[in-house]
């Protein structure tokens, strides 16, 4: 079959921005656009908010943080107001006539729905259910449906236990009707099956043997690091003038200044996160004061700036306090301590902006100013789906260190990747001796760059997305379950 014409939707609650699953969506794109031959005039979105593109519809009914989801997201395991089910099912309906209209406005054949097996988007994924529901009981197979799976309500802890009202909809995540399936690591499968097993355990079997794929996290190298012969010479993108100033405009340099340092004694740990617990963050602070020890240990004294350049008030809001009240803890116990710590959401967005002389930076390309400045990566995580903000720092030469999560051991240490680790968060002597390596000696770090370079490039390029998807885009148009 020649998928090139084939006229694609894609669903979620932010597309252009700068979480994880608009990356991927961004990755996806390129992909089918590039490897699969697929025009952008044949790619629609629909989503709460979106970054400035052609074919994009928004309504706010697809926000994961309205009124309705805010309750939703809070509710979830307590007693529920009396009007829930009421509200809910209003809110769907509306949220499914958006849905039809723009399928009919648009000629959408593949609607592919990013991460409605979340409680995120819970009132996206059940007004896609009645969306398809009604469909289906009219015997209508056109448009197909492609769920990516890249999160679910039940890998959290915090919805182990949903009420009687959201239990009546739980079906709808990620739904029945659905005719493929792509998640982004294989112990997701077996969390699938759960679903399916319980909700449509007819033809579960076939349908994950057929119409089920792992389409892993990937990233593209937009520069060229090949030329570079100069083992003296730090490997890094061209510094963009655009982004000189970001230092400036942070806050760091006169921080840093006031201290008696340089941007040349200074050492730069970034963290290319959001602001949630489960990035433990603290432990890329705990790093910071650990090298700053290291340093003047060696008679190199130096300033160490830890940088966030995520967002917060995605999960857990006290934790941008308390990340904060961590650091000062740590002052205190190390007078006379040159770490600084900075959270620069406020200067950052999806996109280059100038907003009333404010000037904002584009967060995709902030690692490639840190290696540019000689910094590493701090990646310490708890948990991950895969590790996109992680592929994202080598993709720009950024040497990082992390915690080996479990996703990274089953999906990603085996590939080869150069990155100094820990287990269970806790910061060891034989890290700082790694990290303080990668930031003084530049020829080892120039091999240690190329070499995740290299694998990067041939092991999770985007190539690899449409290897996964072409296929299985093929069989849901052509081949029926038995």
């Amino acid at each position: 079959m020649d998928i090139s014409n084939l006229r694609i939707g894609i669903i979620h609650s932010l597309i252009g921005k700068n979480d994880g699953v608009s990356i991927v969506i961004d990755q996806t794109v390129h992909a089918i656009v590039h490897n699969m031959g697929i025009g952008l005039g044949n790619i629609f979105f629909l989503a709460a908010h979106s970054s400035p593109r052609f074919n994009a519809k928004t309504d706010e009914v697809f926000w994961h943080k309205n009124e309705m989801q805010k309750e939703i997201i809070s509710t979830f395991c307590q007693e529920p107001a009396a009007d829930l089910d009421q509200r809910i099912h209003k809110e769907a309906m509306y949220a499914k006539k958006v849905i039809a209209n723009w399928v009919e406005e648009n000629n959408i054949d593949l609607i592919i729905a990013h991460n409605t097996s979340h409680s995120y988007n819970f009132i996206t994924a059940v007004g896609l259910g009645y969306y398809f529901e009604e469909l289906r009981a009219e015997g209508i197979i056109w448009p197909k449906q492609m769920v990516w799976w890249h999160d679910s309500y039940f890998e959290r802890d915090i919805f182990a236990n949903p009420n009687k009202v959201i239990q009546k909809y739980l079906k709808y995540l990620p739904g029945t009707y659905i005719d493929g399936m792509a998640f982004i690591n294989h112990q997701q499968i077996e969390l699938g099956k759960k679903v399916f097993n319980k909700y449509n355990p007819d033809g579960m079997k076939a349908f994950f043997k057929n119409r089920v794929v792992v389409v892993p996290n990937t990233s593209a190298i937009e520069w060229d690091y090949e030329p570079n012969c100069d083992d003296n010479k730090l490997i890094a993108p061209e510094l963009e003038r655009y982004n000189e100033s970001f230092w400036k405009d942070s806050g760091l340099l006169k921080i840093i200044e006031q201290k008696g340092y340089t941007m040349d004694t200074t050492e730069l740990l970034l963290q290319h996160t959001r602001i949630v617990p489960r990035k433990k963050i603290e432990t890329a602070i705990e790093l910071a004061f650990k090298l700053e020890k290291k340093f003047s240990g060696e008679g190199n004294k130096r300033c160490i700036a830890v940088i966030v350049t995520g967002h917060s008030g995605d999960e857990q809001n006290y934790y941008k306090k308390w990340l904060q009240e961590f650091y000062e803890e740590l002052l205190e116990k190390n007078p006379g301590s040159d770490v600084v710590f900075l959270m620069s959401e406020g200067i950052i967005l999806s996109h280059r902006d100038i907003i009333v002389d404010k000037k904002y930076y584009q967060f995709s390309e902030l690692p490639g100013l840190f290696a540019a400045a000689g910094g590493i990566g701090t990646y310490f995580s708890e948990v991950e789906g895969f590790g996109n903000n992680l592929l994202e720092l080598i993709s720009y030469g950024v040497p990082a260190v992390i915690n080996k999560y479990e996703v990274y051991k089953t999906e990603i240490e085996h590939l080869g990747f150069k990155l100094p680790a820990i287990e269970d968060c806790k910061v060891s002597q034989k890290l700082v001796d790694e990290s303080y390596r990668l930031l003084t000696d530049i020829p080892y770090r120039n091999q240690v760059v190329k070499h995740n370079l290299k694998v990067l490039e041939d092991k999770l390029g985007h190539h690899i997305i449409a290897e996964k998807l072409s296929p299985l885009i093929e069989d849901i148009f052509t081949k029926v379950l038995s």
